[in-house]
């Protein structure tokens, strides 16, 4: 299937609910990256990549309906959108994955997802914990975290970012939201943050 078309297809869906397209694409960016950073641990190929960032864009559409549970809403409006582009198993791992980028965790009692094979609901615990800290890292949606990597310890998962000024936001927000992550990566997200080092004054030399 054409990449293009299904990333064009994702795009306009958001844009019918007037998304955030800068917190949607930083989300969609630093999701992407913790997938490439952790690869060794979720063992999940790129297609799955590419539905965490599908997931990544439309996490916040359901705000067009209301703020309170908007992951609920947006869960049934990607379920219940003409995606023709992709397989509708697909669609409910795209939609699953926006789901859980907040409040409860996956489980086989929300229908759905238990309508899922042992698989495919492996690879939405995975991805919706990427996303759950993808998310809590533009908390503020100002876009601060410049750089990511990810540095594993016996019980952590450090995740270094660039940015130009501490993040409360961000690191109250991965406390809370980084269950999922220690639950399915068995280690916990821990954030470090790196500020730029201020530059060295230069000296003046002066000519007579």
């Amino acid at each position: 299937m054409d990449t293009r078309l299904r990333l064009d297809s994702i795009v306009n869906l958001a844009r019918q609910y007037d998304y955030d397209a800068a917190h949607a694409h930083q989300v969609e960016c630093l999701a992407g990256t913790l997938f490439m950073e952790l690869a060794e641990y979720h063992k999940l190929d790129r297609a799955d990549r590419k539905l965490l960032e599908y997931a990544a864009i439309l996490h916040d559409i359901g705000y067009k309906v209301s703020s309170a549970g908007h992951h609920r809403h947006t869960f049934m409006m990607i379920l219940t959108e003409p995606l023709t582009v992709f397989e509708r198993t697909e669609v409910k791992i795209i939609a699953n994955v926006a789901r859980y980028h907040r409040k409860a965790l996956p489980s086989v009692e929300h229908t759905i997802y238990g309508s899922l094979g042992e698989a495919d609901r492996s690879r939405v615990d995975y991805l919706a914990a990427m996303l759950r800290v993808a998310d809590s890292l533009d908390r503020s949606h100002k876009a601060l975290v410049r750089e990511l990597t990810c540095e594993a310890t016996e019980d952590s998962i450090i995740l270094n970012v660039v940015a130009d000024q501490d993040l409360p936001a961000e690191a109250d927000a991965l406390a809370r939201r980084g269950d999922l992550f220690r639950n399915v990566f068995r280690k916990t997200p821990r954030l470090e943050v790196q500020l730029p080092k201020l530059a060295t004054p230069q000296a003046v030399f002066q000519t007579a």
